[in-house]
């Protein structure tokens, strides 16, 4: 008998709130380590003499082992349960994040980051298996976003934490500090996880078998998996882009202050977290996720051109910004919806380590070609290059709706 035969909707809007709750603030987590070292940087490089080339290669190595692990992560939450996965990642990236503070070496905070990185992989894999195997149908949408929500809370609080700790007490203890936090939310998610519900629940209930190696390498190159692995790869691509150089591309450009073009990205940010409160409910209720990721795709596609092709002014360029990452927002929980409709029951864990493996490649390859933009005196162009990718990223997300539809005819056929 599932779990919700047992219980009553009070019940379950309850069980709804707090397991979104937890992953949320999980997810809050993931995103703050990642960015727990790097406003640091200057502290470290004064007190250890250590490079700025150097310690970008801390985060490079972070991200790298993430993306390489993530596909792995998914596998394994499907194989022993999200929730001991989940636990196990946190735990390594808050303990390697205090140990950094311990052990103020180059090669242990290589290591360390390495390490961080590995942590990091398991929780997209683990929360979507967490959320679709428990949250509601009809609550789902609202759970993605409040998902995403919390993970740009994390990218918020991170350079600001780090940054005002760091100043007031030293990079070690900033570093230790956060590792701790980490620690103690580890408690928090062990005491109220213990209903969480996950691919090996669903596989359960529905009797179906747990694939062989060949079944989950099959259901990964179906068609419907592939797309999604391409359409995060391109919409990645844009956004890393966007979030990466618009302060470079506004001062080449218009020639703002560097510090005052940065606030075009202060906006967008902003504007991405209120879209994406709005496209919960949006989703919910509507109901018609390729509709609503075509317009919003579309709207911020047509929003990036206008800067590649008109001469504005500063408002205009902030309400521009705006619109975009509301567009940008708005769209994510019924993108995600796509892809939950592209998942075989109890292989949420390795679909969707899979295709956000793609958006980590994604974010690795545009700083090059944006930087060449600048560098060869066309910033405007990557403006153009973002319109394109998140046309084509249009396109692919249709793609995947229609095979996703024929793979489940030829099921019920």
């Amino acid at each position: 008998m599932s779990q919700a035969a047992t219980l009553s909707e009070v019940d379950i809007v309850r069980r709804d709130r707090r397991v979104t709750t937890l992953i949320g603030v999980s997810h809050g987590a993931s995103h703050f380590y990642q960015l727990a070292l790097p406003p640091l940087f200057y502290l470290i490089n004064a007190s250890e003499g250590m490079s700025f080339a150097l310690l970008g290669a801390l985060t490079a190595a972070f991200y790298v082992a993430s993306a390489v692990c993530q596909p792995l992560s998914g596998f394994l939450v499907d194989k022993f349960g999200a929730r001991t996965i989940l636990l196990m990642g946190l735990g390594l990236m808050a303990g390697c994040t205090a140990l950094m503070g311990l052990l103020p070496y180059y090669p242990a905070l290589f290591v360390l980051s390495v390490l961080a990185g590995i942590g990091n992989s398991v929780f997209h894999p683990c929360d979507y298996s967490i959320m679709n195997a428990t949250i509601s149908d009809k609550r789902i949408a609202r759970a993605f976003s409040y998902h995403m929500f919390g993970g740009y809370v994390g990218y918020v609080a991170a350079p600001v934490a780090m940054t005002g700790i760091g100043a007031a007490f030293g990079w070690q203890p900033a570093i230790i500090i956060a590792g701790a936090v980490g620690l103690l939310l580890f408690a928090i998610l062990w005491g109220g996880s213990r209903d969480f519900r996950d691919s090996t629940h669903e596989r359960a209930e529905s009797g179906v078998a747990e694939e062989t190696l060949g079944d989950s390498l099959r259901t990964l190159m179906g068609p419907p998996v592939l797309l999604c692995w391409s359409f995060f790869l391109f919409v990645a691509m844009g956004q890393m882009g966007l979030m990466s150089f618009v302060p470079t591309l506004m001062k080449e450009i218009y020639a703002f202050q560097l510090e005052a073009a940065g606030a075009f990205v202060s906006v967008m940010i902003a504007s991405v977290m209120t879209g994406v409160l709005c496209g919960g409910y949006l989703a919910d209720n509507f109901r018609k996720p390729d509709i609503i990721v075509t317009i919003g795709y579309c709207i911020a596609t047509l929003m990036v051109v206008s800067i590649w092709y008109f001469e504005l002014v500063s408002w205009q360029l902030f309400g521009i910004f705006a619109v975009i990452g509301f567009m940008y927002g708005i769209v994510f929980p019924s993108r995600e919806l796509l892809v939950r409709a592209a998942t075989p029951k109890g292989a949420s864990g390795k679909v969707f380590g899979f295709v956000y493996s793609g958006m980590d490649f994604g974010a690795a390859a545009t700083p090059i070609l944006f930087g060449w933009f600048v560098d060869t005196g066309v910033p405007r162009y990557a403006f153009l290059c973002v319109a394109f990718l998140w046309a084509a990223s249009v396109i692919i997300i249709l793609m995947t709706n229609n095979a996703t539809k024929r793979l489940a005819s030829g099921t019920v056929d």
